[in-house]
């Protein structure tokens, strides 16, 4: 009757259902992980379809959401990117230029042969990294610069 209410006895039977019980989760643990690893991880790697005419689509798209096209200069466009975002997998290309003598940088992104989204460029997109060529604003032509708007002579 004295083991009954020793500390010691109590203790034991303690331990071992804790180890037991740890060992059991430790099982359930070790099963369940590889499972949700995979949720993490894409399901498919798409391969990137093919590069769109982005210069073109680039030029397009600024001509129609610069306002004054006399104030800026000195277009200049980055090669294109595979990159994710919020929108899914786009096409990336960065666009220089100068803003009344400030130097801007602008990001857009492409899909099926559009631009899906643009702005100026954060420290993410990693547009200060990229080389660049200069490009025609209004032809759209690539290795050319835009000439400049002359105003009239009378």
């Amino acid at each position: 009757m004295a083991g009954l209410w020793c500390k010691r006895g109590s203790r034991g039977a303690y331990t071992a259902w804790a180890r037991a019980t740890g060992r059991i989760a430790l099982v359930a643990s070790l099963v369940a992980l590889p499972g949700c690893s995979e949720l993490a991880q894409p399901s498919e790697a798409a391969a990137p379809p093919v590069q769109p005419p982005y210069v073109a689509l680039a030029a397009k798209y600024l001509l129609s959401a610069l306002k004054d096209r006399t104030s800026y200069a000195g277009f200049e466009i980055s090669g294109l990117r595979w990159v994710d975002t919020i929108k899914g997998r786009a096409w990336l290309a960065c666009v220089h230029f100068q803003d009344r003598g400030h130097l801007r940088s602008y990001a857009l992104f492409i899909q099926d042969n559009a631009v899906v989204d643009a702005r100026y460029a954060v420290e993410t997109d990693t547009c200060e990294t990229q080389t660049y060529t200069p490009f025609d604003l209004v032809t759209g032509e690539l290795g050319r610069p835009t000439a400049p708007v002359q105003p009239p002579l009378y």
